[in-house]
């Protein structure tokens, strides 16, 4: 009975409507300050989580800020992807500002910055409930794309590893996420690609994506029927720790994350377990066809990831019944359209 009591206790102090509870007066504080700021909604986000997990708040301070028709200026310093002085803003490294009222740096001195941990200091849970993917991405490259140097990046290793339409991208993320995902183990994960590359005549190619060496080598020696290349990445994950809790200096881990998923969502299509960076690859090429080969748990059920599986569940059922119109691709996968784009990011991400 008192252990029941305990993890009743547990269950409680991990709900996000306690997490909310706790961050009210936090919250208030918060955005009575922005408020000074005369229509200006100023963030610095000092978080230890994820790349991507970090541009889940970016996306909802942007669709808070497009709603209540602010000007964002948002920043990242500090945590896991900046330098430990926290003195370098490594969201403005990876991206340009392409928002036509940003706020140049030589104004934003009279403004008041609030610094963020996570999507709870800010109250914007109910953001993410709501999110389309189509939206998703129409607001984020309206207001940000890599910057110069790492579309170059991409750009040189797409043509050398030849991504592109006939591009299969396989991203399995390993690690801790047994955790937020329910598993599939290796073997089952190579006969779906297989299946998928049987499909579909013509993917020539394979560019997987993994933070997890040990996946990669057993990938790499399952002797699929097209060529397979892997991401040029060099810093991956130690045993079952994240790779952004690994050690490896925080600015060149973002950046290697930042261009596998601008490189995967230039593949033709997508092969993939729950991860925010495959799934943004949704969000940074929104014609890609997705398929997610297993759901996120139902307590980490978190967009894009959300999304891809709720829609590709709809057009599962709709192939199961032929009577019900499914459009003009006829596919598992989460897209639509042909496959004639398929590979190519949006005009404003030309690379």
């Amino acid at each position: 009975m008192f252990r029941n009591l305990i993890e009743v206790a547990r269950q409680v102090r991990r709900s996000e409507d306690f997490k909310n509870a706790l961050n009210t007066p936090r919250r208030l504080c918060l955005h009575a300050r922005q408020r000074l700021n005369r229509g200006h909604f100023v963030i610095e986000i000092r978080a230890t989580s994820g790349f991507f997990s970090v541009m889940q708040i970016v996306l909802c301070i942007l669709l808070y800020c497009d709603e209540k028709r602010l000007t964002p200026v948002i920043s990242a310093r500090g945590g896991s992807y900046g330098d430990p002085q926290g003195k370098i803003d490594w969201l403005a490294e990876c991206f340009e500002d392409l928002a036509p009222s940003a706020v140049p740096e030589t104004e934003r001195s009279g403004l008041r910055t609030s610094v963020v941990r996570d999507l709870g200091d800010l109250g914007f849970r109910r953001y993410e409930a709501g999110l389309g993917l189509a939206r998703a991405s129409a607001l984020f490259l309206s207001n940000y794309r890599p910057s110069a140097s790492i579309r170059e990046e991409v750009e040189r290793i797409s043509e050398r590893l030849d991504i592109g339409a006939s591009t299969l991208g396989v991203h399995f993320r390993g690690t801790d996420k047994k955790f937020e995902a329910h598993p599939i183990d290796w073997s089952t994960f190579c006969q779906r690609v297989e299946r998928t590359l049987a499909d579909d005549p013509h993917l020539t190619n394979i560019f997987v994506s993994s933070d997890e060496q040990a996946f990669l080598d057993f990938f790499l020696k399952w002797g699929f029927a097209v060529p397979v290349n892997v991401a040029p990445a060099t810093l991956l994950a130690s045993g079952e720790t994240p790779v952004h809790f690994s050690g490896h200096p925080g600015l060149a881990i973002g950046r290697e994350a930042l261009v596998a998923s601008l490189l995967l969502a230039n593949c033709g299509r997508l092969i993939k377990t729950p991860s925010y960076l495959s799934a943004w690859s949704k969000i940074f090429n929104p014609s890609l066809q997705v398929r997610l080969v297993v759901p996120p748990r139902e307590n980490a059920f978190w967009f894009p990831d959300s999304q891809i599986w709720t829609e590709q569940h709809k057009r599962d059922n709709d192939l199961v019944n032929p009577e019900t119109e499914i459009g003009a691709f006829d596919s598992p996968f989460t897209g639509t359209g042909t496959t004639a784009n398929a590979g190519t990011l949006p005009r404003s991400f030309d690379l």
